[in-house]
This record gives C-alpha cells, sequence and structure tokens, in this order.
C-alpha cells in the first residue's frame, strides 16, 4: 500500500524568503514617518510677519520645551468664549500677524509674552526656566 503525500503548502523557509524582500521597505517606513510627520526638533523663529529684525532671530529648541509643558500651552486656538480647541501643527504666524489686531495680538508681542511670560512663572515657582533678557535669547553669533 503506497502512502499518499499531503502537502501543506510551502516551506517555512519559502515564506520568509518571500515576505524577507519586504523587510527594507518596512524599515525605510518605519524610520522615515515619523521625520515626516514630527516638528523640528530646533527651529529658528525667523516668521516674515515679524519684518526685519533689531536683533538676531531666536533659536528654539521644541524638542526641549516638548517634554515639559502641555502642548496646548503654546499651539492654542481660542474661540470666541476663550475656550482652547488646540490648534497643534500650525506655525504661530498662521494667526498672529505682523500687527495687534482687535482679535489677536502681534507675532512678536505673542512670541515675547508666550516665552518671556512662561520663563517668569517658572522663575517666581522656584523651578529651573529659560532666559528672560532679550540678549540671552537673541543671541549674537
Amino acid at each position: 500500500m503506497r502512502k499518499s503525500k499531503t502537502h501543506a503548502g510551502p516551506a517555512p523557509k519559502g515564506i520568509l524568503m518571500k515576505y524577507l524582500k519586504f523587510l527594507p521597505v518596512v524599515l525605510l517606513l518605519a524610520f522615515v514617518a515619523p521625520l515626516a510627520f514630527s516638528q523640528e526638533s530646533v527651529m529658528i523663529l525667523n516668521h516674515k510677519e515679524l519684518g526685519k529684525h533689531e536683533r538676531p532671530a531666536v533659536t528654539f529648541n521644541h524638542e526641549n520645551h516638548a517634554g515639559k509643558i502641555d502642548c496646548l500651552q503654546c499651539h492654542h486656538d481660542f474661540d470666541a468664549y476663550l475656550n482652547n480647541r488646540g490648534g497643534e501643527g500650525q506655525p504661530c504666524s498662521t494667526c498672529h500677524g505682523p500687527k495687534t489686531t482687535e482679535e489677536t495680538i502681534s507675532l512678536e508681542n505673542a512670541f515675547h509674552l508666550q516665552c518671556k511670560g512662561c520663563h517668569e512663572s517658572m522663575r517666581n515657582l522656584g523651578k529651573p526656566a529659560g532666559p528672560v533678557i532679550c540678549s540671552q535669547c537673541h543671541v549674537r553669533k
């Protein structure tokens, strides 16, 4: 009597080889995708809305701040009732222009109030804080 052979499909090695060719694509996507959707870790605050600078543009370390404060502290979008709806992902210049209007303060004032104000508040609480003097942010290189 002859034994019948059963075929269970390709050998495990064949399956591995079939999917192994996709590994470089998967690895590339795993490393590139987060970079495409992340904000720069260090950026220069040099918006055209600021016009000609009297002092050097500020270098801002986003990564350093993102780990310490809630995103909505900076990325805000207030409705008519002053509820923060969040505005993450948009540059400040989307809402803040070169001059203060009835609706919003100027971009320059927004940066100064936001950054310097937070640094001063942190100092008043006895916590480590960033600079509050002009030349400490606007550094000549």
